[in-house]
């Protein structure tokens, strides 16, 4: 049963931030939020209720960190002639943990991110994926991760993130139970008042074993708990992909100053991709794109380089949050008539 709500639009704005910052893992995580807000816990239901029907919440679920769960990943790009796309996004998009995929306006049209578990391999799925698409795709990996995560503003249609330094950590040596509680946790939270009871059930376990193995693990494999919104269905219709070209020597500094810039929700260090020598990568989330052009002239001087390209997003193809541990991974291999690797 969905609730009646009664918040204002700087309640409703408040528990948005809140909610994309970080959901509590505790038995009544609503209760506990209306309360840190002074909010009542069944307005906090309701409006989280009314958003996901209006199709402005998409889910509210771990973010697992892939790096500490045995997998690999890149983010990849192609350029793909327009006759060709419908084709080769229609290959790209059958892979299930190809999560989100866009054309940007530049020679390198196409890009897509993608994670795998190590022993499958990246290149190895990557070259598979060609064969079937006709297309060659150029992975850029990661090198360093400066900044991680959207936090939208209802008022202003714009993002603000603060910056949080994420430890390097090795990668988990993983049971079958642990998996199955990680899938639990990747699995959007139910709007209902003991939402993580819920969850408890599909991975046979109770409840507070579940919080207390969430609790140990955050920060690390779950890199955060949080609500994610659809950003176009809250009036944040502009975003870019901003790469730049620094020397090695300066590109750590830069990041970082990149990093604290709150409008950047995403800062990361990548490999370099052919006749593509940007290192430096960013996303920038606005109102509008005008407003986005604007902000990147003003980040530029953060970073200390006129030597950049804007890549605006032209079509949003797919969009989803990575799931790990998926049956369907080993099912997409298999249909390729090929060996698993050793």
């Amino acid at each position: 049963m969905q609730l009646s709500v009664t918040l204002s639009p700087s309640e409703e704005n408040a528990l948005a931030r809140a909610t994309q910052d970080g959901v509590p893992f505790c038995a009544r995580p609503f209760d506990e939020l209306g309360q840190r807000l002074e909010l009542r816990s069944s307005d906090v239901l309701g409006q989280l209720q009314t958003w996901s029907s209006e199709g402005k919440l998409r889910e509210i679920s771990a973010v697992l960190e892939g790096s500490l769960l045995g997998y690999e990943s890149a983010l990849c790009a192609a350029a793909v002639p327009e006759q060709e796309l419908s084709r080769v996004t229609e290959v790209v998009n059958t892979h299930p943990t190809v999560t989100h995929n866009y054309l940007r306006d530049h020679a390198y049209n196409l890009w897509f991110t993608i994670a795998v578990p190590r022993a499958m391999g990246l290149e190895e799925t990557l070259a598979r994926l060609e064969r079937r698409a006709g297309a060659r795709f150029f992975p850029a990996r990661r090198t360093r991760t400066y900044k991680v995560g959207v936090n939208f503003d209802l008022l202003s249609g714009e993002n603000s993130t603060r910056l949080q330094e994420l430890p390097e950590l090795p990668p988990i040596s993983l049971s079958a139970r642990q998996e199955h509680l990680f899938r639990a946790l990747q699995t959007p939270l139910p709007l209902i008042d003991r939402p993580f009871a819920a969850l408890a059930n599909l991975a046979d376990c109770d409840e507070e074993e579940l919080l207390e193995f969430a609790r140990r693990h955050l920060g690390g494999a779950i890199r955060r708990y949080v609500a994610t919104f659809r950003q176009r269905h809250l009036g944040v219709r502009g975003n870019a992909m901003v790469v730049w070209n620094v020397p090695g020597e300066e590109l750590d500094a830069a990041g970082r100053r990149l990093a604290a810039a709150p409008q950047v929700s995403h800062c990361y260090a990548r490999e370099a991709l052919p006749d593509f020598p940007y290192t430096l990568y960013s996303m920038i989330h606005g109102p509008d794109d005008a407003r986005c052009r604007d902000l990147v002239a003003r980040l530029a001087a953060v970073v200390g380089t006129e030597d950049y390209a804007v890549l605006v997003t032209t079509r949003e193809i797919k969009k989803c949050r990575l799931r790990y541990f998926l049956l369907e991974l080993d099912s997409w291999w298999r249909q390729h008539h090929e060996s698993f690797p050793d």
